[in-house]
């Protein structure tokens, strides 16, 4: 199980840096449009942070309900932000995208 738990912060971490490398590099190419990739790395985000709460929970490892909570509600609202980004264009998804992974980022590390 530690294994799998390793693996899934790999991979949760993998998602991160895809997330805001793709809209970073957007930013920089000025293209302000989320892309397939950004996508891909929002559910990967969302689905490796589902896993790695159920395995902590299955290890009875610590788990902190209310910031979990938050932490998925942020990961779901960048999913949704990146599908209707990728899929109608609005403007705001992009900049939405961003925002809420620098917050999602920031709950993670000074949410104690």
């Amino acid at each position: 199980m530690e294994t799998l738990r390793l693996v899934l912060v790999f991979l949760h971490l993998a998602g991160f840096s895809a997330l805001l490398g793709g809209f970073l590099r957007q930013m920089q190419l000025r293209m302000m449009l989320v892309g397939r990739p950004v996508v891909i790395a929002a559910v990967a985000q969302f689905v490796t942070g589902a896993l790695l709460i159920w395995i902590r929970t299955s290890m009875d490892m610590s788990v902190s309900g209310p910031k979990m909570a938050v932490k998925a509600g942020l990961d779901l609202a960048i999913v949704l932000a990146a599908v209707a980004g990728a899929r109608f264009r609005p403007p705001w998804a992009f900049y939405g995208v961003g925002a809420l992974a620098a917050l999602t980022t920031a709950v993670a590390v000074f949410w104690t």
